[in-house]
């Protein structure tokens, strides 16, 4: 599907509103710190940082997921979410598809952040 990358921000925005709006109060505040990113494709280090050579990567979660920080972990770089447009688009033929697909990817995402493996995502249904 082709999506400008205007339309694929906002609804990009949009959704994480919706996604963000779902969550208990405590993991809203949380969640509403990391920075949400969108691009057209992951650049190479991306692609090496998250899965390997060949991947074709949806989003990307690039931080220190909650459940792993202390009480000294103050000087951190801020968490960032990022989605890629062109790979999110090319696996839909239509708007509710890709609306659908940006939240599924976006709720991985957000699994990472919150501490979630791939493993776990993939149990719960947000693989």
């Amino acid at each position: 599907m082709h999506v400008t990358a205007d339309r694929f921000e906002k609804l990009t925005f949009d959704i994480s509103e919706e996604v963000l709006s779902e969550l208990p109060p405590d993991l809203r505040a949380d969640a509403e710190e990391v920075i949400l990113d969108v691009a057209d494709a992951a650049s190479p280090e991306q692609l090496g940082e998250a899965s390997g050579p060949g991947a074709t990567l949806l989003g990307l979660y690039q931080g220190v997921p909650l459940v792993f920080r202390r009480a000294d972990s103050v000087l951190l770089q801020p968490d960032r979410i990022t989605l890629f447009r062109s790979p999110i688009a090319s696996m839909c033929r239509t708007e509710v598809e890709l609306r659908a697909q940006i939240r599924r990817t976006l709720i991985h995402e957000l699994g990472h952040y919150f501490g979630f493996s791939e493993d776990e995502l993939a149990r719960r249904g947000w693989g």
